[in-house]
């Protein structure tokens, strides 16, 4: 009889220890694929101004619309989107005065403790410094040693819309791209929205340059000048270091979606 439960007891273990085994030869596959496109086509050739003068004002388009496999595709409708400024950096010779040679890119705003001896932003300073770091995305072909970063343009480059229709922002010159405050970078980015309901499938936007001056060598209608385009600006602000001059300057348009919206007439469908 003892041998009898014994040998119950055996048969049973083998079966459950069976039982994994068996569950693990079921499965099922479901095919997942999609087509990943750009909502926005955007031409990526360089904005050159040149050899510009204090005080001149120059002007170049920026054209951006909507892609055509976005305007093929009946289930959505308008994208929204922002130009932002970022840092520009590149390889210069002859103290910055010659370049850029080779690739540029575009650098990285990165807020620092205002007391480096502490482990958080010092409030009573607003937390508002900062480093902008050109190594992180340097090129692999760029061996030639920094420093890389450019001086900035990015305060007296302009973005206007062709307001047709109205529904862009803008940005006059003599601006800041960004401030820094509690330790966060605050862009100060132009919003743009494209909508084939609204027939609106591409923005031309004026990029238009106010050249700086340098150091003690202003012109006496400085600050006139710089009130005309912009009423808000500290003239003294936009002046430049006179240890600039002749030198490269530079600033990378960002262009970002950040929102595509569904065609309202149109069924909502799972992806």
């Amino acid at each position: 009889m003892l041998r009898k439960i014994v040998l119950g007891m055996g048969a049973a273990g083998v079966s459950l220890a069976m039982l994994p085994l068996l569950a693990a030869f079921e499965a099922h596959v479901v095919n997942v694929t999609a087509r990943i496109e750009n909502a926005l086509s955007v031409p990526v050739d360089p904005i050159a101004f040149g050899t510009v003068f204090p005080q001149e004002q120059l002007e170049r388009r920026l054209p951006v619309q909507l892609s055509q496999s976005f305007l093929d595709e009946n289930r959505v409708d308008d994208v929204e989107y922002i130009i932002r400024q970022k840092p520009k950096c590149g390889v210069t010779t002859d103290d910055g005065t010659v370049g850029p040679i080779g690739p540029t890119w575009t650098g990285h705003v990165i807020p620092t403790l205002d007391d480096p001896t502490t482990t958080e932003v010092d409030e009573s300073r607003g937390g508002t410094a900062y480093t902008i770091d050109c190594e992180v995305d340097k090129p692999a072909e760029v061996t030639a040693p920094g420093p890389y970063l450019l001086p900035s343009l990015c305060e007296y480059i302009s973005k206007h819309p062709d307001n047709q229709p109205e529904n862009d922002g803008s940005l006059n010159s003599f601006h800041q791209p960004f401030v820094v405050s509690n330790g966060q970078v605050d862009w100060n980015d132009v919003a743009g929205r494209l909508a084939k309901s609204d027939n609106d499938t591409s923005d031309l936007w004026t990029i238009d340059l106010k050249v700086p001056c340098f150091g003690g060598y202003c012109a006496q209608d400085w600050a006139d000048f710089v009130h005309g385009i912009n009423p808000d600006a500290n003239p003294d602000l936009y002046t430049q270091d006179i240890n600039n001059e002749h030198k490269v300057f530079g600033c990378n348009l960002w262009l970002e979606v950040t929102g595509v919206s569904e065609t309202p007439s149109q069924p909502t469908e799972p992806i």
